[in-house]
């Protein structure tokens, strides 16, 4: 399925403009959305998935169009929100039991069948009865994509789904998204560079409320290519570049700080160029430093 975003506007009462003219194309497989926080992803994701309504224009999934065809469209997507409301009560089983007969599955047996299903396909299975409020931080997102997977949707929209979990977790939901998306449209938002960098093709960046780039990842490293340096500063001279955007990392050592930058031109005859990163060319894109 794919999705069409045309001149996609999100203005509030207060006058902030969330999102600006957003023109996107997402298809079938993973499709990365990157930006720093603040630069309008969930609210992209929630106009998406039908939570937010636009100030103007237009998004279509295939045929369907949003603002005339909600009902459809909810019954074609699964959502996994940057915060999901769990019942820490319940147990993973009862929890997807009870999404699933919010999501129509009226027969008893039938439902039992999908919750098992789910439970098995997010690994959850020996977890099944024990209470959410037991659950890693891990569990609990992959709960949440099990609970967005009920109903078998086309679409899933995942909100900053690594967020605050550790490395090993975030490696495995990584893992399993990218399963997912082998035969449905994901679309994961993040601003952590490794999510994208690892598992999505096509990815987008945002920044300010608009998009400042649609790609490949290749075409994505293309903007940096020669345009990465290394090298070593005294303290005094590192003052200087201080807040720059374009200061990639920073390592401080006894002789000073060892410095990895994006510029046009070597910034100093004591650097050296590097091999570029996708991390370079966000820093390139948004001139920020959130994403670690």
């Amino acid at each position: 399925m794919e999705i069409s975003i045309q001149a996609l506007k999100k203005q509030y009462r207060d006058g902030k403009t969330a999102l600006n003219q957003i023109n996107l194309t997402i298809g079938v497989g993973m499709f990365g959305l990157l930006g720093p926080n603040g630069a309008g992803k969930s609210t992209l994701m929630q106009i998406l998935a039908t939570v937010l309504g636009p100030t103007s224009g237009q998004v279509d999934y295939d045929n369907y169009r949003l603002g005339k065809d909600d009902h459809q469209i909810r019954q074609i997507i699964g959502y996994l929100p940057q915060t999901l409301g769990l019942y820490d009560k319940l147990t993973g089983e009862e929890f997807l039991n009870y999404i699933a007969l919010l999501k129509g599955v009226k027969d008893s047996k039938k439902r039992r069948l999908v919750v098992h299903e789910m439970l098995d396909k997010v690994n959850l299975a020996d977890k099944a009865k024990l209470r959410i409020k037991t659950y890693s931080g891990g569990m609990k997102q992959r709960i949440g994509i099990a609970q967005a997977l009920i109903g078998d949707p086309k679409v899933m929209i995942v909100d900053e789904p690594t967020a605050g979990l550790d490395p090993e977790e975030r490696i495995r939901f990584r893992d399993l998204l990218e399963e997912l998306g082998l035969e449905r449209t994901i679309l994961l938002s993040t601003h952590i560079v490794a999510d994208i960098e690892t598992s999505c093709r096509a990815l987008a960046i945002m920044d300010r409320g608009r998009i400042v780039f649609q790609g490949s990842i290749e075409e994505l490293m293309g903007r940096v290519e020669d345009k990465v340096w290394v090298g070593m500063m005294e303290a005094g001279e590192y003052r200087l570049f201080a807040g720059s955007s374009r200061i990639v990392s920073r390592r401080k050592t006894f002789a000073g700080y060892e410095i990895r930058m994006v510029s046009d031109s070597r910034p100093d005859p004591g650097f050296v160029s590097a091999k570029p990163g996708l991390e370079d060319a966000y820093i390139l894109l948004t001139g920020s430093d959130d994403h670690a």
